[in-house]
């Protein structure tokens, strides 16, 4: 019963004339996962974490397994332990943060390691096209923010004074979200580009075709314009990833998965 009154308390806030009217009198909710739903094929707590395979089915993980999530329900994909963040390359390879190591998912579903990270405590994202994101504390000190190319070309973007949230890339422009503001990446420094006001900023995906970006702080969702931020969608927010024309929205606290369409 919690769970279902979360959902329409979510959903009502989406649908909301306030929130219609900056998303878009054609913007609809697309429900991918309900708390109840979540409850029935017993998933555990969610890692902050949202995949998308390449035929575009989104993939949750508690902890134990990652499971393929829709709108018949959760059915189990691998199980697999501590798999804190992961996605997944064009060509449909799970990659994934295990402790100190970036894995991936074998033939025969085992997890076999790419190469040791410089800190534990990382996260992986995709980029465009083949590339992946790594980014997170290192044992020196920092925030850093590498960039994954076939072949295992890792490369340092930059070192961040404060937590890296969220990476995002629109064109070849590198964004992230560090210290709650979002800030674009040129020549290895940080610029700002957009920031609300409790600088609480958390999350942030790419619509590459429109050229839109898209922020959350957790509890909200945002579209930045010209350096503003303008609210999208009131008491719905989590982790953001733009894919088929849809911004998908990961709530984990309270496994909720939607997916917002039609946004104007």
């Amino acid at each position: 019963m919690r769970g279902s009154r979360v959902l329409s308390v979510l959903l009502m806030a989406v649908l909301a004339p306030q929130a219609a009217s900056a998303a878009g009198p054609k913007t609809s909710v697309q429900v991918i996962m309900r708390p109840d739903t979540a409850a029935s094929a017993k998933l555990g707590s969610l890692a902050d974490c949202v995949a998308v395979t390449p035929d575009g089915i989104a993939v949750v993980g508690d902890g134990d397994r990652l499971w393929l999530v829709g709108a018949t329900g959760a059915r189990p994909v691998a199980k697999i332990r501590h798999l804190r963040s992961f996605a997944f390359t064009p060509e449909g390879l799970l990659v994934g943060v295990q402790g100190r190591n970036l894995v991936y998912l074998d033939s025969r579903q085992n997890l076999r390691v790419f190469f040791a990270l410089p800190g534990r405590g990382m996260n992986v994202s995709p980029g465009r096209l083949d590339t992946l994101f790594l980014f997170g504390p290192e044992d020196n000190g920092g925030y850093d923010l590498y960039v994954v190319r076939p072949g295992r070309k890792v490369s340092k973007v930059l070192n961040a004074p404060k937590p890296i949230t969220g990476v995002a890339q629109a064109g070849s422009r590198i964004l992230l979200v560090t210290g709650g503001a979002l800030y674009g990446v040129s020549e290895h420094k940080l610029l700002l580009i957009a920031a609300e006001p409790q600088g609480a900023l958390t999350s942030v995906a790419v619509d590459e075709a429109g050229g839109r970006i898209f922020v959350s702080d957790g509890r909200h969702i945002f579209q930045v314009q010209q350096g503003r931020v303008v609210p999208l969608a009131g008491d719905l927010g989590g982790t953001l990833r733009w894919y088929g024309g849809g911004l998908l929205v990961l709530d984990p606290r309270n496994r909720v998965l939607v997916r917002l369409v039609g946004l104007k």
